[in-house]
């Protein structure tokens, strides 16, 4: 399919808990819009996100430069690289965010502060205490996302 330069760009993506992880059980799959220009970094910025986490509906993204609930001081950009274009690492320390339907939220980054290196959702759930205490909790994923249209 060829891609007008009027339309946003449509991405595909997705994140699961690796195979023999312990902790919660995490499959997230759906669809970004995103700009069209990448940033000198190589980022595009999400402008819209469907799909799911586990059985739940994504609602919509959360606003880029704030955090969501109980996971303050850290704020999504919103940011998307190419696997290309990245050298592995998709996202940033900051990561995506967005909504669910059943009034939880997620944050999903590249933790490049840790080592080994590694994608992590934190995922945030009523009551919402600060960081990744219960119910709230803090899950290394394995992520990839990539242009379709």
């Amino acid at each position: 399919m060829k891609h007008s330069s009027a339309e946003p760009l449509k991405w595909e993506w997705r994140y699961r808990t690796p195979k023999g992880a312990t902790g919660p059980s995490i499959r997230a799959r759906g669809t970004f819009i995103t700009d069209l220009d990448p940033d000198g970094d190589g980022a595009f910025e999400i402008q819209d996100i469907r799909g799911r986490r586990n059985r739940d509906r994504i609602t919509g993204l959360y606003p880029a430069g704030t955090s969501i609930p109980g996971n303050s001081p850290y704020e999504g950009d919103n940011l998307v690289r190419s696997a290309k274009a990245s050298k592995g690492e998709q996202l940033t320390t900051s990561g995506f965010q967005f909504a669910l339907k059943d009034g939880s939220y997620s944050n999903v980054f590249f933790a490049s502060f840790l080592s080994p290196q590694v994608y992590l959702d934190f995922h945030s759930v009523s009551p919402f205490p600060h960081g990744p205490i219960p119910p709230n909790s803090e899950t290394a994923v394995v992520f990839k996302a990539w242009i379709v249209t």
